[in-house]
């Protein structure tokens, strides 16, 4: 069995102290890790690579953490955010739970509390939506984040082989009719470079899908979703595929 890799950790805070201790500490269990003093070097960081864990100071000069989330979370949204702040107000937490900012910690660090989190979110399985509904893939996100999926978006098939070239999605869910391609050959060229990946098609189309499937003899996704989805039928079998 191929060896997992590493996962890749971003620490963000303006103390050279805080930088450097959790790096150190981080490195020492395995992890890869950058750091950044402020937020415009972490978003050159990302520029270059994907993060699965981004550890965010609070208070920063300039943009702040929860700012710079913002925007991270626009380019990386399968990034999991931990908040490490001294000022975990009401109004910080209501705005971290607005954007998604998965767990909130207090300064000084408790380095033992930080690490099985770390843990936890690094191995939340990962799952790319490829759809160019905007709408349908912000609903999905918050949906699937509530229950421990890591989820990139991708709004075309472009996109989409772009995203899976940077990281290793366990499972992708695709929109049947894109911009740019056909659902059913995009799985098909995803499952011929990933053959492990778990698949799924989704479609308004009901109809000209049916037709279509009875032409075909593709087997190119594991399951088939219409539009608007049984969310309880979906979220299961996603989770069926993790377990199992």
């Amino acid at each position: 069995m191929t060896p997992k890799p590493p996962a890749h950790i971003l620490v963000v805070d303006d103390d050279f102290d805080t930088r450097a201790n959790l790096a150190d500490i981080l490195s020492v269990y395995g992890y890869e890790v950058q750091t950044a003093a402020d937020a415009t070097s972490a978003l050159q960081l990302l520029d270059d690579r994907d993060f699965d864990v981004v550890l965010l100071d609070l208070k920063m000069p300039g943009i702040d953490g929860l700012q710079l989330y913002s925007e991270l979370k626009r380019r990386s949204p399968a990034t999991v955010a931990i908040l490490i702040t001294g000022f975990a107000d009401i109004e910080t937490r209501r705005r971290a739970g607005q954007l998604g900012v998965w767990k909130i910690l207090s300064k000084p660090v408790d380095v033992p509390a930080l690490l099985p989190l770390i843990s936890e979110a690094a191995e939340q399985p990962l799952l790319l939506i490829v759809d160019d509904d905007r709408d349908f893939c912000a609903n999905l996100y918050d949906i699937l984040r509530d229950r421990s999926f890591r989820v990139g978006i991708a709004g075309s098939a472009q996109d989409a082989v772009q995203q899976l070239s940077r990281k290793n999605y366990q499972i992708v869910v695709v929109d049947w009719q894109l911009p740019d391609a056909d659902g059913l050959a995009l799985l098909e060229q995803f499952r011929g470079q990933h053959p492990q990946m778990r698949a799924m098609l989704c479609t308004g189309h009901r109809h000209e899908l049916s037709e279509l499937l009875q032409l075909t003899s593709r087997k190119s996704a594991d399951v088939f979703f219409y539009k608007p989805l049984d969310m309880h039928n979906f979220v299961g079998t996603l989770q069926n595929w993790v377990a199992n």
